[in-house]
């Protein structure tokens, strides 16, 4: 496959979820979008293809594909990776499971049962952790020289015990990974079809951190590499030949090639590609501060956008004990999703999710052999989703079905089925709203200050309710928000992000050190790029450093302004971690001297697809009345439902209603209006302070 940016043919882009595919494709010939959305496959191939025909586009026909999966991440929640094993320094091979000693506060927080997540469902079994003697100091110098015959004898080990990956990740191997790489080699030798991975993934402080991520990308690397070379494959026997991009976690997209060398960073592509048509949307409309929210079938991802500025991370928790240490656009998700079930809690009171029923069997209201009440179930019960209407008429809604899975499963509280279903319904509401905080006000953000932005075909349906429980006076529903994550993926650019670790002072005498380490990254990452085929036109760097103040544990990421680090630059950098340390935790410590712990640099490639707005279709747009027992008031009334195609700009559609469109619905709450403007957001306000 060869790049074809700028070239004719459709752009797609693709974004698995847990229970349904989402597509949307641009001709850039004509102009035309179309979308789409068909049920998730176990192999994920088979959905790419079959989204593709769902939008009638042969893979022939298409110049580029954007695509977020869930390969890895699904084998990561359900512990089927592969069976990995780890070289560690002598001494340091229960790093795993040792961590930080961090717990989660919670109902298990004061339980002297409760075992970490690692060592309750492992991802590297402590009989394939294998302390091998060697050892490199602080500053990258052999302290003990690699025992080769330690190696070796591990590799037989694990040949003979079947592993299929192996971690390697040694003390201070983030200076020096020569004893790495000579492992490697060692391992390539005894165990040639095993994948193994190193520190040269992303070669940072903080070795826990850093052991988890490269034990992380060994265990689903398999998993993702056997994936993106199965697509491949399927897509060229179909005559596709243009590019085929992969999101990853840094918020841009990655030839298939350098995602296939870090399968970790693809944990939370899909996710990820909704936070990247966010800031499009932020940049765009105006309205630069959004919380975003993702609704999908198994979870809810939510984001906090200041200034239409991407919200970058440099550490992500998956679960208590598993930290990865990588560029990641800083998305927290919740378990509460359209097909999340409805059940019992560890307390006996109703709760929606974790637990999903996904695409198969899925929701008991889809007819496809499910039993377990789910939030779809609910909201079909309460008139939010009208049976006829779901997933553009392609999948007809049981409410007999869903009755009866929400009566089975209130019994145990007394409550009738649409009792139940109006409580999940505002129970899912209050776990999103919590999450958000989390990423907002637990943060020192006036939300106030924001606007909802809520996507996935089950964000629109809950947003009005979650904006009322957060205080926020604006909902801002994007076009298309079931496939608004496959938008954002078309619109991402290229993206490659490489760390060093450097451990020095920041002062004008260091500055000539750090800026030729820069420039090498940068000259690196060039040669990587051109070796992929890909495109030079408009390459751009975007540099930041980890810094400190002298006597810390934990830096922070500090994005540099353009230009090269300089002896004359350094005060100003100083001044910029200043203020950024008093705007993150209300003091600064200026007499204090700070070190530069890691440089990142991120080669950044514009790829200019803007997919133009669409005009609203022909028709009335009041398709009549239907009963909606609307959320939070215990009543049922007949209400409005409005077809979102068919809205015209500055038309005002006055709660309660429903605005239901192809693969989304949107309530809209009483003492509250949904209007249309020129670029066709629905833009949800209060009535009252509107008026006039």
């Amino acid at each position: 496959m060869t790049e074809q940016r700028g070239s004719a043919g459709w752009l797609v882009g693709i974004d698995v979820g847990g229970t349904f595919t989402d597509i949307i494709g641009l001709d850039r010939a004509t102009g035309e979008i179309r979308d789409g959305k068909v049920l998730s496959t176990k192999e994920q191939e088979h959905g790419v293809l079959e989204a593709l025909a769902a939008i009638g586009v042969e893979p022939s026909e298409v110049a580029e594909i954007v695509h977020g999966h869930t390969v890895g991440i699904n084998a990561l929640l359900s512990r089927a990776g592969a069976k990995t094993a780890l070289l560690a320094t002598r001494g340091h091979r229960d790093l795993l499971d040792i961590g930080r000693m961090h717990r989660e506060f919670g109902d298990r927080f004061y339980d002297p049962t409760w075992l970490r997540p690692h060592q309750e469902r492992p991802i590297v079994h402590r009989r394939d952790r294998i302390g091998i003697p060697e050892r490199i100091g602080y500053d990258g110098t052999e302290l003990l020289a690699l025992d080769e015959d330690a190696v070796r004898a591990a590799a037989r080990d694990f040949a003979a015990q079947g592993v299929q990956a192996v971690a390697v990740c040694f003390m201070n191997s983030y200076r020096e990974r020569g004893h790495e790489r000579r492992a490697a080699e060692i391992l390539a030798e005894e165990i040639p079809h095993a994948y193994v991975q190193t520190s040269d993934l992303y070669p940072v402080t903080k070795e826990h951190e850093r052991t988890t991520t490269v034990a992380l990308d060994a265990y689903v690397g398999p998993a993702v590499v056997g994936y993106l070379r199965r697509l491949t494959v399927a897509l060229e026997e179909r005559q596709f030949g243009g590019t085929l991009w992969i999101m990853t976690t840094n918020g841009g997209v990655a030839t298939v090639q350098d995602a296939g060398k870090a399968p970790v960073f693809q944990l939370v592509s899909g996710p990820v590609g909704g936070v990247t048509g966010s800031l499009q949307l932020a940049r765009e409309s105006g309205k630069r501060n959004l919380l975003t929210m993702d609704v999908g079938g198994t979870s809810t991802d939510v984001a906090a956008i200041v200034d239409a500025q991407t919200p970058l991370t440099d550490l992500w928790t998956l679960e208590t004990g598993l930290t990865l240490t990588l560029p990641l656009v800083d998305v927290e998700s919740v378990g509460s999703g359209a097909g999340s079930v409805i059940g019992p809690n560890a307390l006996g009171q109703v709760a929606v999710g974790p637990k999903s029923a996904g695409s198969n069997p899925g929701p008991a209201c889809y007819g496809r052999g499910g039993t377990e009440a789910t939030l779809t179930d609910a909201c079909l019960l309460l008139g939010v989703l009208q049976p006829d209407l779901f997933a553009n008429g392609r999948i007809t809604l049981d409410v007999e079905a869903a009755r009866a899975a929400l009566t089975r499963t209130g019994e145990q509280w007394g409550l009738s089925a649409l009792e139940l279903a109006e409580a999940a319904y505002q129970i899912a509401c209050e776990d999103i709203a919590a999450k958000i905080r989390t990423i907002s006000v637990y943060r020192g953000l006036d939300v106030r200050e924001f606007a909802l932005l809520p996507f996935g075909s089950a964000g629109p349906m809950l947003a009005d309710r979650v904006a009322r429980i957060l205080g926020l006076d604006t909902v801002v529903v994007p076009s298309t928000p079931g496939q608004f994550s496959a938008l954002g993926l078309l619109q991402s650019d290229l993206r490659t992000t490489r760390a060093q670790s450097l451990m020095v002072p920041l002062t004008a005498d260091n500055a000539e050190t750090v800026e030729a380490e820069f420039a090498a990254m940068e000259q690196s990452l060039t040669e990587e790029l051109a070796a992929q085929g890909v495109d030079l036109d408009g390459l751009a760097f975007d540099r930041a450093i980890f810094a400190m103040y002298r006597g810390q544990t934990w830096d922070n990421r500090l994005p540099l302004r353009p230009g090269p680090m300089t002896a004359e630059r350094v005060p100003g950098v100083a001044a910029d971690f200043h203020a950024f340390y008093q705007d993150s935790y209300g003091f600064s410590a200026a007499e204090i001297p700070v070190v530069v712990s890691t440089l990142e640099v991120t080669a950044v490639i514009p790829r200019p697809n803007k997919v133009p707005s669409t005009n609203a279709d022909s028709g009335e747009s009041l398709l009549g009345n239907r009963d909606l027992r609307v959320p939070g008031s215990g009543e049922t009334t007949s209400v409005p439902v409005h077809v979102r195609e068919r809205l015209t700009a500055g038309e005002v559609v006055n709660g309660p209603a429903i605005v239901s469109e192809k693969f989304a619905t949107t309530v809209v709450l009483p003492g509250r209006r949904a209007r249309v403007d020129a670029d066709r957001l629905l833009i949800i306000e209060n009535i009252i302070e509107n008026q006039g």
